[in-house]
């Protein structure tokens, strides 16, 4: 006849010796991190490591014992609850963590969730008898929207992570059994922040996702015209981070639009580009303007005319209508049937490219001449 009392014992016993067992690598493990250049020991120790954890896992997996059951019962249970404060520590991706602080591992998460500890895949596949314990006293779990929301808020993504972030967040949502989507939608948008460029180089880019407001959406004619080389509004997100997505899931699943050539233009126009250099200022910079028109020239058959006429009212009183004599106005410009003087200012492109087709119709819209008013012909 077995004894109770003795059984309750040797949980505790057992667990002492886990324990001890568990402090020694994670002595080793953190030794290894503070002289180390990286986040952790090299790669051959940390295999080591876990394989000596995982050693300890299945030695202390308690099974099922005959005659008598409650003999593997009463020392699993005394070897998981002999400390009050239910710490429990376990191997994870980043060393020894006490186990209600690991998730289990999910290769949605993976890309983008790398300070979060889960238990590595050959511990969790070498020992489930283990895990399962863990799992059936609520000791570890699944990873939550609030690990995600911790990370984020933790650090940037860079463009690889935050597709990858993304596309967990539109599946979930297409999923569409989870009716507090929105109010999550705007944590997420909240906590997430994108790093675009070189970690504290010349081109380092923060980008909060509660910032953005648009995209650009490639496949579609007017998208694919706009130069994502050239200056773009600061709440649109990078291209390279939504390529990959179908414009309908950006537009359903996040608040974002499609960036227009209207928004587009009015950028460009603003003071902010003006003053941040000629390169990009279409009223000082004719290669600049010839490539903003060939941008409308591409896109201007897919316009509708509130559209047209809105580019045209923007456009009206800037100098951006490349000619023979500097940039003008539209309504300064002439096209080149117009030689009735010999020095009125033709438009005249940089690249030499012929003004003809759907260019010569945008700058007709633009208010650029096709003749020559008799008020300046009496004037001249």
């Amino acid at each position: 006849m077995w004894n109770r009392e003795l059984l309750y014992v040797g949980g505790f016993l057992a667990r002492i010796a886990y324990q001890l067992e568990l402090d020694n690598i994670r002595n080793l493990w953190e030794g290894a991190s503070s002289t180390a250049s990286d986040s952790g020991p090299d790669p051959e120790l940390r295999a080591w490591l876990c394989r000596r954890s995982l050693h300890a896992l299945k030695f202390f997996a308690f099974h099922p014992s005959t005659p008598a059951a409650d003999v593997s019962n009463l020392l699993e249970a005394a070897f998981f609850e002999c400390q009050t404060n239910q710490l429990f520590p376990i191997i994870s991706s980043i060393g020894i963590r006490n186990a209600a602080d690991v998730r289990l591992p999910d290769s949605t998460f993976s890309s983008f969730l790398k300070n979060l500890p889960v238990v590595p895949e050959d511990v969790l596949k070498g020992t489930p008898r283990m895990i399962n314990a863990l799992q059936n006293r609520g000791m570890i779990k699944a990873i939550t929207f609030v690990d995600v929301l911790n990370e984020l808020r933790s650090r940037p993504l860079n463009e690889t992570e935050m597709v990858a972030c993304l596309q967990w967040w539109i599946a979930l949502n297409k999923q569409g059994d989870n009716p507090n989507l929105a109010p999550i939608r705007i944590e997420l948008l909240n906590a997430a922040v994108l790093m675009t460029g070189t970690a504290g180089g010349a081109n380092e880019r923060i980008l909060p996702l509660s910032s953005v407001k648009a995209f650009i959406n490639p496949k579609n004619i007017m998208g694919a015209a706009i130069p994502v080389d050239g200056p773009l509004p600061d709440h649109v997100i990078p291209l390279s981070v939504t390529k990959t997505f179908p414009p309908e899931s950006l537009v359903s699943c996040l608040p974002w639009t499609e960036l227009s050539i209207v928004d587009w233009l009015k950028h460009l126009i603003t003071p902010a580009v003006a003053t941040a250099g000629v390169e990009y200022d279409l009223t000082r910079s004719a290669p600049w303007a010839e490539r903003v028109l060939v941008v409308l020239s591409r896109s201007w058959p897919s316009l509708s005319n509130g559209m047209k006429d809105h580019i045209a009212v923007l456009l009206k009183d800037k100098t951006c209508i490349p000619t023979s004599a500097d940039l003008k106005i539209p309504e300064q410009a002439y096209f080149a049937n117009v030689n009735i003087f010999h020095d009125l200012p033709i438009v005249t492109l940089p690249s030499g490219s012929p003004v003809k087709g759907s260019i010569e119709k945008v700058l007709q819209s633009l208010g650029v001449r096709k003749h020559v008013d008799l008020q300046v012909v009496f004037d001249r």
